[in-house]
């Protein structure tokens, strides 16, 4: 098996763990995988993925563990680019903790085909902290999470693999409590008013106390009221949310100066215009 170019030549052995995990569908290679292959020790299956890796057939991920590069890559471009979605839960079924993770964020914004930017990278909630994975220019980001506040998500088909995905209204959650990893409150208004309308306003009403983030409940009423005025959003929705006030008053975005008017009814100083940004 060689590039084009003549710079990427697998022995048998590596061939045949290749094209073994071609056929299988397998994404993340490890020892286990190459010594029930071809019943060899597990020093030589080692040495064989890490040969494999040197060539550019796989990419290391973590220890023992190699993302395989699809064919296309290895013919025709020198540069490649992992599709880390295709990997992660082989990847955190493998890395000897309970497998707990979901993709979040605006990765699971754009999975519910509600994201308008591209998420830079593959954000993961999981509940210890772990560093960040590069996959050639494609990367995993994990965000560590209270045990309590990993809830609200499912196993979701992508491609062929499953992952687990927070569902529409954590998606909605988690997004506007760590705006900061969202492209800010008024992107995440533009994901919102996406996600709305498939939402199960009882689950979101339930979800939102277990935020234990009252600044969030605030924030989520006022932009759910405002979108009501360009789309349809239920009123129980809004009018539940709005018993969950609290006393404080917090700015829509607190990372934008102090400014705006104050609406009285979500005590949110709204020194972003939401709906301008749709």
């Amino acid at each position: 098996m060689t590039k084009e170019s003549g710079t990427i030549q697998l022995s048998h052995l590596e061939q045949t763990i290749y094209f073994a995990s071609q056929r299988r569908g397998v994404h993340l290679l490890d020892a286990d995988f190459a010594t029930d292959l071809l019943g060899i020790s597990r020093k030589h299956a080692v040495n064989l993925l890490a040969s494999m890796a040197q060539k550019g057939a796989l990419h290391r991920v973590g220890r023992g563990r190699y993302a395989v590069i699809s064919p296309d890559v290895l013919y025709r471009r020198r540069s490649y680019v992992v599709d880390p979605h295709l990997i992660l839960d082989e990847l955190m079924q493998s890395n000897g903790s309970d497998g707990l993770y979901y993709v979040a964020y605006q990765s699971a914004a754009a999975i519910h085909g509600a994201a308008h930017q591209l998420p830079f990278a593959l954000l993961v909630a999981v509940p210890q902290q772990r560093r960040p994975i590069k996959l050639g220019r494609a990367q995993i980001q994990f965000v560590q999470l209270k045990p309590e506040k990993l809830f609200g998500f499912q196993q979701t088909l992508y491609h062929d693999v499953s992952l687990n995905v927070s569902d529409r209204e954590k998606t909605i959650l988690d997004c506007l409590e760590r705006f900061d990893l969202c492209g800010g409150v008024a992107e995440v208004a533009r994901s919102i008013s996406a996600l709305i309308d498939g939402t199960n306003p009882a689950t979101l009403l339930d979800y939102l106390p277990r935020m234990d983030n009252q600044a969030l409940a605030q924030r989520l009423g006022l932009i759910l009221e405002r979108l009501s005025t360009v789309q349809e959003i239920e009123g129980g929705l809004i009018d539940g949310i709005a018993r969950q006030v609290g006393e404080y008053v917090y700015p829509l975005d607190p990372h934008e100066p102090e400014a705006g008017v104050l609406d009285g009814r979500w005590r949110i100083r709204e020194n972003v215009d939401v709906l301008g940004e749709l």
